[in-house]
């Protein structure tokens, strides 16, 4: 009967365990899961982010432009309104040579007139003799008085005449040569037009695009949200998840996954003797080169995450170099249990933070009091070294 009693209280006792197991297993691969959904939401907003850093860099550099060509369309502005001027000065001396113009065809005019009724009288009385202006005159003084006005007057037509026509072509030249600067002033003007419109139509390209990346950050924004949201909802499921596996089992499973792909030991845990004299060794040196994956050896949070070269000063006190330490709860005697990983290259996790068991929490390296790369591993019973093996299958 005895013998009976044993049996069922094993049987028992091992479908408790059996059952424990699974339904650790099944928190902890559902842990996983809500774990691989949070990393990948977090590294979609990381990559959010960085698609708006770029497109911070875009604007940025577009409003530099943008702000060359107001200082380009300004310059213009100012050119064309300075040519503008000179337009209107040309298009006053124009209107000032075609009024000098007129004056002098109307004197011209007028002299060719006054020559032509001379010349006709002269044609039809005939010219007079010297003889004839001597016997009509008074006197030899009165002879000499006619003859010089009669040849001054012949002279004066003559002259009028001629400098009227010298007035007339030379304003004309002058009309000439101003419509010419006109035309070319004009033509200087339309280029200038030309140009600053070009300008415009690129300045307002690059408007066009600061607002598009706008739009597109706003858009990014309001996808990270949601994001956030969404990874706010699957950091509290972990916690619940965890909570109810605890709540379930009612204590830690003892069993945990071997926190490296190395399986190489090279120091044990307890006292050895690496330097000819005795260490106490805390942990067990798992043998693996830089930058190799360590695992968390089982669900529970992240409570210590040091990196010493953030600290001047840890390196000189902290022999770990960058460490980890999880909790991971209380085991099926009440005790508390957490696992420290050290000498690592770099951490993947922050305090705080929910971990599942089999999760890359950091990367091993060579940091600290180490004389090699390895990863330095710990199990601490109410925060007590004990030997990490026991804790394996």
């Amino acid at each position: 009967m005895k013998l009976r009693g044993i049996k069922k209280k094993l049987i028992f006792g091992t479908s408790a365990f059996v059952i424990a197991m699974n339904m650790f297993n099944f928190c902890a691969a559902s842990l996983q899961d809500k774990q691989n959904e949070y990393n990948s939401l977090d590294n979609q907003i990381k990559n959010n982010q960085n698609q708006k850093n770029a497109i911070d860099s875009d604007i940025a550099s577009y409003i530099n432009e943008i702000r060359d060509l107001d200082n380009s369309i300004s310059t213009y502005n100012e050119k064309i309104s300075n040519l503008q001027a000179e337009v209107n000065d040309v298009n006053s001396n124009i209107q000032e040579c075609q009024n000098n113009l007129q004056n002098s065809a109307q004197l011209y005019n007028s002299a060719e007139d006054v020559y032509a009724t001379r010349l006709r009288a002269i044609y039809e009385n005939g010219v007079p003799s010297v003889f004839e202006i001597l016997v009509s005159s008074d006197g030899i003084g009165d002879f000499f008085s006619r003859l010089n006005v009669y040849t001054s007057v012949l002279e004066y037509d003559r002259s009028l005449i001629g400098n009227m026509k010298s007035q007339k072509e030379y304003v004309d030249y002058l009309k000439t040569n101003i419509e010419e600067n006109k035309i070319t002033l004009e033509q200087l003007s339309y280029d200038l037009d030309k140009s600053l419109s070009e300008l415009e139509t690129v300045k307002a390209s690059k408007e066009t695009k600061v607002e598009t990346l706008k739009s597109s950050k706003a858009y990014i924004d309001a996808a990270t949200d949601a994001l956030q949201a969404e990874k706010d909802k699957v950091e509290k499921e972990i916690q619940d998840e965890l909570a109810k596996a605890q709540g379930n089992t009612g204590f830690f499973s003892g069993i945990f996954k071997w926190p490296a792909n190395s399986s190489i030991i090279t120091a044990g845990f307890g006292t050895y003797y690496p330097y000819g004299y005795a260490v106490n060794h805390t942990g067990v040196d798992i043998g693996v080169s830089i930058g190799n994956n360590v695992y968390s050896a089982a669900s529970g949070k992240v409570v210590l995450a040091k990196t010493v070269t953030t600290d001047p000063n840890g390196a000189k006190y902290n022999g770990y170099g960058n460490y980890i330490i999880v909790d991971h709860g209380v085991g099926s005697d009440g005790r508390n249990i957490k696992t420290l990983y050290g000498h690592l290259s770099s951490v993947n996790v922050s305090v705080g933070q929910t971990v599942a068991q089999g999760q890359v929490i950091g990367y091993s390296g060579n940091t600290g009091n180490s004389t090699g790369p390895h990863l330095h591993f710990e199990v601490r019973i109410n925060d007590r070294c004990v030997n990490p093996m026991q804790y394996f299958n």
